[in-house]
């Protein structure tokens, strides 16, 4: 074979290479979608996500609310364009702002489906709310329903007409004679606990008690968002205007016998996502006691703690 020959063989190569080399490693690429999150409350939110994907999975961040009150989260999940589906968690508030609802606001977890019929195009399902300490929060439903910004998501390459899917395969299999990468995903959540007792004004839990000592532990369990609260026990302050956060505070009771005990929560204010939000355990011996207290501002939630 002579030398232009084998120059020509090599540039053919280097062309196929490089073409499918530029797909494999395709950049990021960039969505906006718009719609709307109605709460079972029947409120109706402005609600958006704008997010970066590669290989099918996604990270950006949420905004709900009408500026300039927009709630601002980061968020992680995965689209199937094959399967025409989009999950995605919201992970943490990276900004908020007050905003009174009727509907207990709580991160949310959301499992789409795209729907294209003769009435349009729309991307809708339930999403779920939850808080690290299981608070019941309010249901809803998320719908995206702009097609300007959904087809480009889950119809693209449409200059090489080829889906990908991404269906779990086992680890190995191949496809094409090609061995197939398997993806790693986010572990499923560790399994819900009972839910905690939970207080506010006019709802307030009694307790009977063994022992003869309050072991009390206090922080946000849900969204780090500011909250203060002054808790009182039989009418003297024993915290005074403590801002919540992920360390628990621990607080030592004595617990007379033949009396009953006010352990009150008093809420300073709602911090950046109302209501103000306390978790509280309470350890009477080897008994736990799990409480969320939530509480309008200058509102306070009670325990009594009777012991025979």
């Amino acid at each position: 074979m002579s030398l232009p020959d084998k120059k020509l063989i090599f540039d053919i190569c280097l062309i196929v290479f490089t073409f499918f080399g530029s797909v494999v490693s395709a950049q990021p690429k960039e969505y906006k979608l718009t719609g709307t999150l109605k709460m079972e409350t029947g409120e109706t939110f402005p609600y958006r996500i704008e997010f970066e994907e590669e290989n099918g999975n996604i990270r950006g961040f949420s905004y709900t609310y009408p500026p300039p009150n927009e709630t601002k989260s980061a968020i992680m999940g995965a689209v199937d364009a094959y399967e025409h589906k989009l999950s995605f968690k919201e992970m943490e508030i990276v900004t908020a702002h007050v905003v009174r609802t009727k509907a207990y606001m709580c991160l949310i977890n959301a499992s789409l489906v795209y729907d294209k019929s003769y009435k349009g195009v729309m991307l809708s399902g339930p999403v779920t709310n939850r808080q690290t300490d299981n608070i019941a929060c309010t249901p809803g439903t998320v719908t995206f329903d702009n097609p300007e910004e959904l087809q480009p998501l889950f119809e693209p390459r449409k200059q090489f007409d080829t889906f990908i899917s991404m269906k779990k395969r086992e680890p190995g299999e191949k496809r094409g004679g090609i061995k197939v990468a398997q993806v790693v995903q986010e572990p499923d959540p560790i399994p819900e606990q009972t839910s905690p007792d939970k207080i506010t004004t006019g709802k307030g839990k009694m307790y009977y008690w063994e022992t003869d000592s309050l072991v009390l532990e206090v922080w946000d369990g849900g969204n780090t968002d500011g909250d203060m609260i002054t808790i009182s026990y039989n009418g003297k302050e024993v915290l005074s205007k403590h801002r919540l956060n992920k360390v628990r505070k621990r607080i030592v009771l004595s617990v007379p016998a033949h009396s009953e005990h006010d352990l009150v929560i008093f809420a300073d204010n709602e911090g950046a996502d109302p209501p103000n939000t306390a978790t509280l355990l309470l350890k009477d011996g080897s008994k736990r006691y799990n409480v969320v207290a939530y509480n309008k501002m200058k509102d306070s939630a009670l325990i009594t703690i009777s012991r025979d």
